[in-house]
C-alpha cells in the first residue's frame, strides 16, 4: 500500500477516494485513508496533505449529493477527520517525537471539547437531533419499545461528546501510527518497530488523568470523566508499546502479542481499561527500563 501511495499523485488520490468511498460502508476503513494523508504529510509536506484531505472531502460531499443527503455535513466530517491528522503529522515530523505528538493530541482534543462545551451549553440537546435519525434502526434491531429508544438514545447523549472525541484522538493516532509503519518500510525498514516500543505519553498527562480519577471518584464530575474517556484510548497504545518492549526484551515467543490481541478483541472495553491503566503507572515506574535492567 505505502509504496502504492508513494508511487505518484494518481495513485495517491485513487488510494484516497477509494479508501474514502469504502468508509461509508465500512467505516474502519478510513483509517487507511487517513494514514494516507498522514504518509504524505510526513514524506512530502503539510501543503500536500491538506491538498489530499480536500480530495477526499469533496468525494464525500459528491456521493452525498448523489444520494440527496446533505452535502455540507458530509463535506466537513471529512475536514474534521483529516485536517487533525494533517496537523498531527506535522507535528510528528518535525519533532520526531511521539510524547510531543500525542501530548500535543490530547491538548487539542481536550481544548476542542471544552470549546464544544462553551459554544453549545446543552450538549445532549446537540446530539439527539443526530441519533433522532437512529430511532428506525435501534427499534427494529433490539426490538424495543418507542419509550425505550428515548430512553436509550437520551443516556446516548450525555456521552457522545467524549465519545466522539474520543474517536477522532484515537482514529487519529491509529492513522499516525499506521503512516509511520509505511514509512519505516519504504525508508527505515525495521526502525518503526523500536519507536513504537519506545512510545510514552508523558508523565504531566498521566498526573492529570490521576487527578481526574480521583476527581471522579469523589465528586462524579462529568468533565473530568469526560478527559478520561478521551484520554484512555492514547495510554492504552502506551499499554500496547510496553507489552511489545517487554516481549523483545525478554525475547518471549510472538504467540504473548498474539493472545494480547485476541483478548483486545474477545474483552474490548476491560482490555483498554487495563492496558491505559498499564500505560498510566509505566510513566512513574517505566516498566521497560526496569525490564532492561534485569534482563542484563
Amino acid at each position: 500500500m505505502a509504496s502504492f501511495i508513494m508511487a505518484g499523485r494518481k495513485q495517491a488520490a485513487f488510494f484516497i477516494v477509494l479508501t474514502t468511498l469504502l468508509s461509508l460502508i465500512l467505516p474502519p476503513v478510513g483509517v487507511f485513508s487517513g494514514a494516507a494523508i498522514a504518509l504524505i504529510t510526513l514524506k512530502i509536506s503539510w501543503q500536500q496533505g491538506l491538498i489530499y484531505s480536500l480530495l477526499g472531502s469533496i468525494v464525500l460531499a459528491t456521493v452525498s449529493y448523489l444520494l440527496k443527503q446533505e452535502i455540507s455535513f458530509e463535506f466537513f466530517a471529512g475536514l474534521i477527520g483529516w485536517l487533525p491528522i494533517v496537523f498531527f503529522a506535522t507535528i510528528l515530523a518535525q519533532t520526531r517525537s511521539w510524547q510531543s505528538t500525542l501530548q500535543a493530541i490530547l491538548v487539542v482534543t481536550i481544548l476542542g471539547v471544552l470549546l464544544f462545551h462553551a459554544f453549545q451549553p446543552d450538549t445532549a440537546l446537540f446530539w439527539q437531533s443526530y441519533l433522532e435519525q437512529l430511532k428506525p434502526a435501534l427499534k427494529e434491531t433490539y426490538q424495543l419499545e418507542s419509550s425505550d429508544v428515548n430512553k436509550l438514545i437520551q443516556s446516548i447523549t450525555q456521552w457522545m461528546t467524549a465519545a466522539f472525541a474520543a474517536a477522532v484522538a484515537m482514529s487519529t493516532a491509529l492513522a499516525l501510527l499506521l503512516a509511520r509503519h509505511w514509512q519505516a518500510m519504504l525508508y527505515n525498514p525495521g526502525g518503526f518497530a523500536e519507536e513504537f516500543r519506545q512510545l510514552r505519553v508523558g508523565r504531566v498527562p498521566a498526573i492529570i488523568m490521576v487527578t481526574c480519577i480521583v476527581i471522579a471518584i469523589l465528586s462524579d464530575n462529568k468533565m473530568a470523566i469526560e478527559i478520561l474517556v478521551i484520554a484512555v484510548g492514547i495510554f492504552m497504545l502506551q499499554g500496547v508499546a510496553i507489552a511489545h518492549g517487554i516481549v523483545n526484551q525478554r525475547e518471549m515467543k510472538p504467540y504473548w502479542l498474539v493472545g494480547l490481541y485476541v483478548l483486545l478483541l474477545i474483552l474490548l472495553a476491560q482490555m483498554i481499561v487495563l492496558l491505559a491503566a498499564f500505560g498510566i503507572i509505566d510513566n512513574f515506574v517505566d516498566f521497560r527500563r526496569k525490564t532492561a535492567s534485569r534482563s542484563d
